[in-house]
């Protein structure tokens, strides 16, 4: 064994080297998309409060998680009526623990056949959320 030689390089075969390599290379990258992935997850906590205010559409909140900075909201909403409904949107009013009104998102339903459900996900950048009101209104604020 000279001094050139370490258990991980082989100095007299080449292929047993670039096999070891690749292999360390495929396990580093598993394990920190893994670790990374497991880290993010666990940071996100559900909204513990929330209300939906919906006369016309009945709306599904399946997942509300939050973080310090950001959220996000996901569900669906499904047109019951008889007749197709478009142009409303779906306000989020974003609260705080003191209820402070952080920020307002919308998204746009677009047009519902009767009977359709649509998915939506509604992604936001605040801090602390601790609370939101999703409310179905006919036009977007500025």
């Amino acid at each position: 064994m000279s001094y050139n030689d370490f258990w991980f390089i082989e100095t007299r075969n080449q292929k047993v080297n670039i096999r070891r390599w690749f292999l360390w290379t495929i396990l580093l990258i598993a394990f920190t998309t893994i670790g990374a992935h497991i880290c993010i997850k666990t940071m996100y906590v559900p909204i513990p409060a929330f209300e939906v205010h919906s006369d016309i559409l009945p709306v599904k909140i399946e997942e509300a998680k939050t973080t310090k900075v950001n959220g996000y909201i996901k569900g669906y909403v499904q047109n019951v009526l008889e007749e197709e409904i478009s142009g409303k949107y779906m306000k989020f009013d974003l609260y705080n623990k003191e209820d402070e009104l952080k920020g307002t998102e919308y998204i746009e339903i677009g047009t519902i056949q009767p009977g359709e459900r649509k998915n939506y996900e509604m992604q936001y950048n605040y801090k602390n959320i601790e609370k939101f009101i999703l409310t179905i209104v006919n036009n977007k604020e500025e």
